[in-house]
């Protein structure tokens, strides 16, 4: 079964793939890449759209199941009824009265065996059916809990990197400003020359 053409889930994931697999890496990193967080977001919002609808779909199919295992018990008590009223109707008849017992016996023993033939097959596909669906919905849950853990991951860990290169560039930016303030108070704190004071001679006295 390819899980792909039946789930909307995996069409979604496959665009996420897509979408992932062209993004730019980042620079001296093999592990790294650079994603739109709007993009992934809206990735993250249509996987938790879709799958409401993919696990109603496949509750319908274990509905469907459980319907086929009625339909089989209804067919096989129509059996049983049938065989019942055919060996009633020998039983009424005197004259053959042991054939009948015998023959409406062996009838009853084949349908009740045919009937239960019916029932278990119809047990044994709708438990399959079941199991299926439920394994499939187990895969789906958990690579989507998966890809939504490491797509968190990949954006936790691109801000925090943005975040310690602003920190860096803010540190480097207060020492710069704390070097040109100690620089201009310096310059304040330089002594004054000596102090020059002119001298004029005195005038004859007349």
């Amino acid at each position: 079964m390819d899980r792909k053409m039946e789930s909307q889930i995996f069409g979604v994931i496959d665009e996420l793939e897509a979408y992932i697999s062209e993004c730019k890496p980042k620079m001296f990193s093999s592990s790294e890449i650079y994603v739109d967080k709007e993009m992934i977001q809206g990735f993250i919002d249509e996987l938790r759209r879709k799958a409401p609808e993919e696990i109603a779909r496949y509750q319908k199919i274990i509905s469907n199941q459980d319907s086929i295992l009625d339909n089989a018990r209804k067919v096989a008590d129509g059996l049983i009824e049938k065989a019942t009223a055919q060996t009633d109707e020998m039983l009424s008849e005197n004259e053959i009265l042991k054939k009948a017992n015998e023959h409406a016996d062996a009838i009853k023993a084949q349908t009740m065996s045919e009937a239960q033939t019916i029932i278990d097959n119809a047990v044994n596909e709708a438990n399959s059916y079941r199991e299926a669906a439920m394994n499939y919905m187990e895969d789906v849950m958990v690579y989507v809990e998966r890809l939504l853990a490491s797509s968190s991951k990949i954006v936790n860990e691109q801000y925090d990197s943005l975040l310690n290169s602003l920190n860096s560039k803010l540190a480097e930016v207060k020492d710069d400003h704390k070097a040109l303030k100690s620089s201009g108070s310096e310059r304040e704190s330089v002594p004054a020359g000596p102090t020059v004071s002119t001298v004029y001679p005195e005038s004859d006295k007349k």
